[in-house]
């Protein structure tokens, strides 16, 4: 009976200070006149200043969220939703919340791509809506074609004029700038790049760690014994100088440099071989283009579409990874598991990249300050079969 009251006495207690401790965030909110979307501390910085266990203020926490005061994200944070619910010891600056709410809440997402919308926007579009949609935004999308300046400034205009307030933009490619974005950063407008960013003007952007990935990958291809490495762009996407305008592109050769130069073989470097992956004459000359030693060339493709199409092609010609060339991509899209030599390449943190965008955008719609504005989200190596690593497993490796 004695051992029933301490339990029922404990329960009174630990229940006191979880209210105790839901008070004093609330009254944490108020008193830094905090706005929704708003970004609060996380639970061990709340357990170190209210001197509480963490548990503790998790449970407070976890109240809070079912009450829509506040929205928790693992591996983002906590961010404050609305403010009409939290007991306000101390008046809230109404002018930092209307510049929040009273808005329209309407988020712009322009795409730039020649193609259908593939796996890459589709991933991006995930990520971002599902950032913003628990802060109170709506995600508004506009398309453009890859080398229309005037369709993307179009698209933006459009999404003004129906009240859109902040972007998240895919640029245009093999350009430093462009009209679109610049006037956008004119007129004070938030907005945040994702993918690539556009190397003339100062924004906050989300990319991949695109120098590390080839990094990674052409590491692996030295350690495994290569020692004849191309780095290949496609030819219909223009000249060399034009493609090292995008920033993926060019970080990616930088990569395919910076490794060469780390493992005393800078003298392999060689630019960039524009390749047009669907005539078989062009791919012929790439994979003759190098001396046969012990092991064959290896191609280091721009990305996974120009890995393929050069795979399908050496195939009509005779010539298959790994016996005859290795290949490996960039980007682990769907098909790379899938063709008929599975392909090395490197996975983006495509949902990733477009989440921490939209959590990013909402801060700075906010006008929270933000830590970071440039982020580089880390990049994984995936081995298959187009490296020939399983051949050359356990082979002596000459530096």
């Amino acid at each position: 009976m004695a051992s029933d009251q301490l339990v029922k006495k404990s329960q009174v207690v630990q229940h006191k200070l979880h209210n105790r401790v839901e008070e004093q965030i609330q009254h944490y909110v108020a008193a830094n006149h905090l706005a929704p979307g708003s970004q609060l501390p996380t639970e061990a910085e709340f357990c170190q200043q209210l001197k509480v266990s963490r548990s503790t203020v998790r449970h407070a926490l976890e109240r809070l969220e079912l009450k829509g005061v506040i929205s928790r994200t693992r591996g983002r944070g906590t961010f404050l939703l609305d403010t009409s619910l939290v007991n306000q010891r101390q008046p809230i600056d109404q002018t930092n919340i209307a510049r929040v709410t009273n808005p329209t809440g309407m988020i712009g997402v322009v795409f730039s791509y020649a193609s259908e919308i593939d796996v890459m926007q589709t991933a991006l579009l995930r990520g971002i809506e599902h950032a913003v949609k628990p802060r109170g935004y709506n995600v508004y999308f506009g398309r453009t074609d890859d080398w229309d300046e005037a369709g993307e400034m179009k698209t933006i205009e459009d999404l003004l004029h129906i009240g859109v307030n902040g972007f998240v933009i895919l640029p245009l490619p093999n350009r430093t700038s462009t009209v679109g974005v610049q006037k956008l950063i004119e007129r004070k407008i938030p907005l945040v790049l994702v993918d690539r960013y556009l190397s003339d003007l100062d924004t906050s952007y989300v990319i991949s760690d695109n120098d590390a990935g080839t990094y990674q990958v052409v590491e692996h291809l030295i350690l495994a014994g290569y020692r004849t490495l191309i780095f290949t762009i496609d030819k219909a996407e223009g000249a060399t100088e034009k493609q090292f305008l995008t920033t993926s592109i060019r970080d990616r050769y930088n990569g395919y440099c910076q490794v060469l130069r780390d493992y005393n073989l800078a003298h392999l470097i060689q630019p960039p071989y524009a390749v047009d992956h669907a005539k078989q004459e062009s791919v012929r000359e790439l994979l003759a283009s190098a001396p046969r030693g012990a092991l064959p060339l290896a191609v280091v493709a721009v990305n996974d579409h120009v890995a393929t199409e050069i795979s399908n092609t050496g195939a009509q010609i005779g010539l298959r990874p790994p016996d005859d060339f290795a290949i490996v991509g960039f980007d682990d899209l769907p098909f790379a598991s899938r063709i008929s030599v599975p392909l090395t390449t490197v996975i983006q943190p495509r949902y990733e990249i477009g989440f921490r965008a939209g959590h990013l955008l909402v801060d700075k719609m906010a006008g929270n300050l933000i830590r970071n504005e440039k982020v580089t989200l880390l990049v994984s190596l995936i081995v298959r079969q187009s490296c020939g690593a399983r051949k050359v497993f356990g082979r002596a490796v000459t530096l």
